[in-house]
């Protein structure tokens, strides 16, 4: 404070009370001196006092700290040196006399002016060099822009007179949800700084990633919020190329995976295959070697012969109209011919088709129900597969006992197929073709083609049936649970 005002004592008062810091200087020494020891923002008063002018110390001033912001008040004699003045570039000029009753409130409107200008860029050279790369806004308390930096308009398109005054909101993407900016919002309305990474919308409607930080400044003495910064770093290319990088890796994990699960398939698909073939060529071989004393070969053995052969020859037709099924299946050109049937009798006949597995396997075969007699409308026949696929991965995979339970009542039916085995591990992949939960592709744990399960998740879909994988607390292996709504939700 200079000049008449820093004589008044009632003024210098009131001034503290808009200030932090206030300085009173009367002569050109105390201007100069308190320039030189202090931080100023600003210097605010009259260009003379009596006789004594304060050109020479603002002069002085200037070349010392060129950013002091300067508002004075001139007098009649003062226009004498208004060249010299004017060469000041103070930021506001006063006519002592006719404002000089206004004086605070020029001074609160000078202090409002320095805290609302560009506080954020100054003494902070790694900031400013933060800022030049990026893209830089600065909004009033409603978000509308007061400030944009060259890279703003080099990215978005939007030059300075397009957006000045303008909503932020025009850079919003419709694809970022609602609460995205309801968190914002709540966010620096509490004076927080607010960090996220949006999808913003240029002025030629392309899009475009930015880490993004908005900054709210508060009045220094008040306290309250007086504009936000936000600060963008653009990361398009970044996460493209980023994209790319995974992209190309997950193509070659999903090449190197479906290779190898081919390799798997084709290894255990023709042992499938090998096993009953080689039954068929060894017990129809030894028939007709024996042809001449057939006579001779006891009926019982000669049955067991040709049971083998059709055993064997009725697996791998199985395993060949599961590959073409599944295969129409997953082209969705299989076509479903519903009828209503008996599920209880149905599950029966395939627990009878397995016998024979069963027994191989050394497997017990319990099949219970709460003595309903349940109908569905279906396909019988693919509900059939579904349950020989579950039913022959349990026994295969347990260790001695397989018991299947059926249930329904007015809402669902329900069938449990559990065993004793070792259990499931990944409950969710071995549904996936050419999936089995057992490690290595030539290993004992694999006993089948891996399709089955695939095979049934398809049909399941196909036919509304609902179906998932549990451990089994009961008998300690797996536990499929197979269910179909009898009242389908409209």
């Amino acid at each position: 404070m200079i000049g008449h005002m820093a004589q008044d004592g009632a003024f210098v008062s009131s001034a503290k009370s808009l200030c932090k810091n206030l300085h009173v200087a009367i002569s050109n020494e105390d201007i100069v001196r308190v320039v030189m020891e202090h931080k100023i923002d600003l210097i605010f008063g009259s260009l003379s006092l009596g006789t004594t002018s304060y050109l020479p110390s603002l002069q002085e001033v200037r070349a010392l700290s060129p950013r002091v912001e300067l508002i004075v008040f001139m007098q009649a004699f003062d226009i004498a040196t208004i060249d010299d003045a004017l060469a000041l570039k103070c930021n506001c000029y006063f006519c002592m006399k006719a404002e000089e009753a206004q004086a605070l409130k020029h001074l609160r409107d000078g202090i409002e002016v320095i805290s609302h200008k560009n506080v954020f860029f100054k003494d902070t050279q790694y900031f400013n060099a933060l800022l030049e790369s990026s893209v830089v806004s600065q909004t009033d308390i409603e978000g509308n822009i007061t400030y944009i930096n060259e890279n703003f308009t080099k990215v978005t398109g939007y030059g300075e007179a397009e957006v000045m005054g303008k909503n932020h909101r025009m850079l919003r993407h419709p694809s970022n949800p609602t609460l995205v900016y309801e968190n914002m919002w709540e966010t620096i309305k509490a004076g927080k700084v607010w960090c996220e990474r949006v999808l913003n919308r240029n002025k030629d409607g392309s899009d475009f990633w930015a880490d993004t930080i908005i900054i709210p400044f508060k009045d220094e003495f008040s306290g309250e919020i007086i504009q936000y910064i936000a600060i963008r770093r653009d990361i398009t290319q970044m996460l493209e190329e980023k994209r790319a990088v995974i992209a190309k890796e997950q193509k070659a994990q999903e090449q190197m995976k479906l290779s190898e699960a081919k390799d798997s398939f084709l290894i255990l698909f023709t042992h499938e295959l090998k096993t009953p073939l080689n039954a068929i060529i060894n017990f129809s071989q030894y028939l007709v070697k024996n042809m001449h004393r057939i006579d001779e070969i006891p009926k019982e053995k000669r049955m067991h012969l040709l049971e083998q052969i059709h055993k064997s020859a009725t697996s791998m037709l199985l395993n060949v109209t599961n590959i073409l099924d599944l295969s129409r299946l997953r082209n969705q050109k299989i076509n479903f011919t519903y009828t209503l049937f008996n599920i209880k009798e149905s599950i029966h006949e395939v627990v009878e088709r397995h016998h024979a597995l069963a027994l191989e396997n050394h497997c017990e075969v319990r099949f219970m129900d709460d003595g309903s007699e349940p109908y569905i409308s279906s396909d019988g026949h693919r509900f059939g597969q579904i349950m020989a696929n579950i039913l022959s991965n349990a026994i295969k995979y347990g260790d001695s006992k397989v018991e299947i339970f059926l249930f329904s009542d007015a809402e669902k039916i329900e069938i449990i197929v559990q065993d004793d085995g070792k259990g499931i591990v990944d409950k969710t992949a071995v549904f996936e073709l050419y999936e089995q939960d057992a490690k290595g592709i030539t290993s004992m744990e694999k006993k089948g083609t891996g399709i089955g399960l695939n095979f049934v998740k398809l049909l399941c879909e196909g036919l509304n049936f609902e179906y998932k994988i549990e451990d089994s607390k009961e008998l300690g292996g797996a536990k499929f649970v197979l269910t179909k709504k009898i009242r389908e939700a409209k």
